[in-house]
């Protein structure tokens, strides 16, 4: 067993629970504390933060802040750990043409989703800057996996999918966004919090994917059916930059074609579709 102790904070959540799950078959020692236990005075080793909302943040801005900035601030207060690596997202990235790691961002107050940003980069800029010495932020991408909650776009369509047989997008097929898959995610989650790298790293495919490139795939292999919603918005967010990804931690994640057929066989078994 390797020496070096990882610690998952929001070891329930989907991240977390996929870390705990890839750890436990792994080499190294890991401890996940309980959602309200209080922190442990013995080493904690590398830090993984993954505590945070996702859908739910419009209806939970309170906790939304609480779990993304007030939380990590008592960590590094009172934690006794060797790294922390901070769990951000690539929605950050939304308004901007540039999406290298050092590049200015957009946010707005006045608008309502901006909140889930604005707490995002609050926790980034405390992590980054708030006394330890070996601290980095994870902006992951919209990961693909097994989750219990249909959350996210993907498992919303599957949802639909699967209760009705047919899907209507709200959005147009010509949008498109990263998506990776959720073992690549772990993969590279684990290497960055056990190196020496500090900063901001992304943790995305770097392929802009379609809603007709999904739907395809849908209607192959789920059999499902879709319509477009009338006069229905187009979404583009611009490919994310994965250099520092590829160059310095050598991942490359697998292209959505390749490994979502194998997340549809795994939907189908867990649901109980034949």
């Amino acid at each position: 067993m390797n020496s070096e102790r990882i610690t998952v904070l929001g070891g329930t959540g989907f991240i977390g629970s996929h870390l705990v799950r890839h750890l436990t078959h792994s080499h190294f020692d890991f401890c996940v504390p309980g959602r309200h236990e209080p922190l442990s005075k013995e080493p904690l080793g590398h830090v993984i933060y993954s505590i945070g909302l996702t859908a739910d943040f419009r209806s939970r801005p309170l906790d939304t802040v609480e779990a993304h900035v007030c939380l990590l601030r008592q960590l590094l207060a009172q934690g006794n750990f060797t790294s922390l690596t901070y769990l951000s997202s690539t929605r950050v990235y939304t308004g901007v043409t540039n999406t290298s790691e050092n590049n200015a961002l957009v946010v707005n107050p006045n608008v309502p989703s901006d909140l889930y940003n604005l707490s995002k980069l609050m926790g980034e800029s405390l992590c980054l800057h708030g006394g330890h010495p070996l601290t980095r932020v994870a902006r992951l991408s919209n990961t693909v996996g097994l989750r219990p909650d249909p959350d996210i776009f993907i498992d919303q369509l599957l949802e639909e999918g699967r209760q009705t047989g047919r899907i209507r997008l709200q959005t147009s097929l010509e949008s498109r966004k990263d998506y990776l898959y959720i073992d690549d995610a772990v993969s590279a989650l684990i290497d960055i919090s056990t190196s020496p790298a500090r900063g901001i790293i992304n943790v995305a495919s770097g392929q802009a994917v379609s809603n007709r490139e999904i739907m395809e795939m849908l209607s192959e292999h789920m059999g499902f059916s879709f319509e477009v919603a009338p006069d229905a918005p187009t979404w583009k967010f611009q490919p994310i930059d994965t250099t520092r990804l590829r160059v310095e931690f050598s991942h490359t994640p697998r292209l959505f074609h390749d490994y979502f057929p194998e997340f549809l066989h795994q939907y189908r078994k867990t649901k109980g579709i034949s």
